[in-house]
């Protein structure tokens, strides 16, 4: 994918009316044992709180990404990301996610992947998630799924904020 076409990539909230693409964009990326249900993504769009954003290029759908805050737990649980096979591998999986990480009001972040998908893993450390935990047997299918989760780092005060805090 040509760098022009990711800086011409829209990152903006999902909505109900998404709901039948992002079916169709969940099926181009997942196994069938690995889809949702045309409802659950109605959820995600409606749920208040969930971070349901969509990626578009020149208006056509081609990645999502759900983060759902889970404050009792302290951690934003992505849910699901997905990006259109023809963009993978150009940078829209990774812009989802930080945008994810810039929106969330919870220190961690949290995801479930595969074992076996070694692009995700891929993405995933190079943002610095670790794996925390494995899950046997977490898919339908009986793969093991690795827990990863990140630290968000606060982001700093501006320098006048600062000095004003510390009387300089």
């Amino acid at each position: 994918m040509p760098a022009d076409v990711l800086a011409s990539i829209e990152v903006v909230r999902a909505t109900w009316r998404d709901v039948g693409a992002l079916v169709k964009l969940d099926r181009r990326c997942f196994k069938p044992i690995d889809a949702y249900a045309w409802y659950e993504f109605l959820g995600l769009c409606l749920w208040p709180g969930v971070l349901a954003l969509k990626a578009l290029s020149e208006g056509r759908l081609v990645g999502f990404i759900a983060g759902d805050p889970r404050k009792q737990d302290g951690h934003t649980i992505i849910v699901t990301l997905a990006v259109d096979p023809k963009y993978q591998r150009g940078g829209i999986g990774e812009r989802l996610l930080r945008e994810v990480e810039a929106r969330s009001t919870l220190p961690r972040l949290q995801l479930m992947v595969r074992k076996s998908n070694l692009p995700a893993l891929h993405l995933y450390r190079k943002l610095n998630y670790a794996i925390v935990e494995t899950w046997p047997h977490y898919y339908e299918d009986g793969e093991d799924a690795y827990v990863m989760e990140k630290t968000l780092t606060p982001n700093p005060l501006p320098i006048r904020e600062r000095e004003s805090r510390s009387g300089g």
